[in-house]
């Protein structure tokens, strides 16, 4: 079991570093000299695609994947605290502590290309939607718990 490790606003997997913007909706991924840039592909951010120059070297989304390297259909699915992605019998589950605090546990079965790209565009992929949730509930309940207005 693998860790993806926060420190100073900055996620660590592997010598890849993922930085994010404020409110999560835009993030770079530097591995070496390689950078990718990481964004939401939707209002909702049901998606993200992680890209480099012209077309996405990553894009998780429910109804249609990439990731690089050879192999099947790529099977992406996503939940409140973790993440699956699937191809060809191998794995890669992603489980993001409650509130923000402590490590990602990563658990990857089989070999990958770009493990370390692919790793971080979902923890990137699994914390916007926890941002959109939270900024949805303190909207919703700013809304509605402040009693009549006179």
């Amino acid at each position: 079991m693998n860790q993806v490790r926060k420190s100073h606003g900055v996620y660590h997997f592997g010598a890849a570093t993922l930085r994010t913007g404020v409110g999560w909706r835009r993030a770079v991924i530097r591995l070496g000299e390689r950078e990718w840039t990481v964004h939401p592909t939707d209002r909702y951010r049901i998606g993200v695609a992680a890209q480099a120059g012209s077309g996405p070297a990553v894009r998780l989304h429910p109804q249609k994947s990439h990731v690089p390297g050879p192999g099947g259909p790529v099977r992406w699915q996503i939940g409140r605290r973790g993440a699956r992605l699937e191809r060809d019998g191998r794995s890669i589950a992603l489980r993001l502590p409650a509130f923000s605090r402590g490590e990602a546990e990563v658990e990857v079965t089989g070999d990958w290309p770009d493990l370390e790209l692919v790793v971080l565009t979902a923890v990137f992929a699994v914390m916007t939607r926890r941002r959109r949730r939270t900024i949805m509930i303190i909207t919703i309940t700013g809304a509605i718990g402040h009693g009549p207005v006179f």
